[in-house]
């Protein structure tokens, strides 16, 4: 039995770094980090993973146990731990950074803009945010490297959040929107985007103008307006479209 766990550690211990890291990403990071404790071989294999994955609320439930040198158990040490892993991470080119944050808390949501901005530093592809926040860093808005986007930030005493006026997103193909007051903003910045979700409140009259859109799904809350509002879609090349809510 023993010779037979030796021979498996042997095993995977002999794999190539690029396929150790491939399957350290398809893991959220703090298992990822986990198996430094292993051996030398092990120590710093998890720094060169594709998917950085942070979710505040899995971690909280579980925190105790993982390595105690990164964290043990409280918001302080969370960011003591992303911060750490964005700083030894090794891969340049980062596919997936996901970041989940179900409450409030002041010290993290002073951190999230700066782990984004780390985020884009190291060229992510697909960006998955949902966080307690009224802004995100313009850097997010302006990546050159980004095909998928995922923007859900909500706050208590906050009805909704305003897209920045300076958006620019060359390589967007996918982007999914929860809780925006201005999405008519994304007009003309995302010349390659295929597929949209968006999730609005409709307190006034707009107008989609994607001519590359081929897929939308459209929830609309209810606002003001009473269901009054009207949305315009010019969309020549759509192929399925859903829509729900008040209108």
């Amino acid at each position: 039995m023993s010779s037979t766990s030796e021979n498996v550690d042997d095993r995977l211990s002999m794999l190539p770094e690029d396929i150790l890291s491939r399957i350290l990403s398809l893991m959220p990071t703090k298992f990822a980090v986990r198996t430094s404790v292993l051996s030398k071989r092990w120590r710093h294999t998890w720094t060169s993973v594709t998917n950085l994955d942070f979710d505040y609320t899995r971690y909280h439930r579980s925190i105790q146990k993982i390595i105690k040198k990164f964290v043990d158990g409280n918001e302080e040490n969370f960011i003591k731990f992303v911060d750490r892993a964005l700083k030894f991470c090794r891969n340049s080119h980062v596919k997936l950074f996901r970041l989940h944050v179900s409450n409030y808390h002041h010290a993290i949501v002073s951190s999230v803009s700066n782990w984004i901005d780390s985020a884009v530093r190291l060229n992510v592809r697909e960006l998955d945010i949902c966080v307690i926040q009224y802004e995100l860093p313009l850097s997010v808005f302006t990546c050159n490297t980004l095909t998928s986007l995922r923007l859900e930030l909500s706050a208590c005493d906050f009805g909704g959040w305003e897209l920045p006026s300076t958006i620019y997103l060359p390589c967007l193909k996918t982007l999914d929107i929860v809780g925006c007051n201005n999405p008519q903003a994304i007009h003309g910045c995302c010349p390659v985007l295929e597929s949209l979700s968006l999730e609005v409140s409709c307190e006034e009259d707009f107008v989609l103008n994607i001519p590359t859109l081929k897929w939308l799904k459209l929830i609309c809350t209810s606002g003001s307006s009473n269901g009054n509002s009207k949305i315009t879609l010019r969309v020549p090349k759509l192929e399925y479209l859903f829509v729900d809510g008040v209108l």
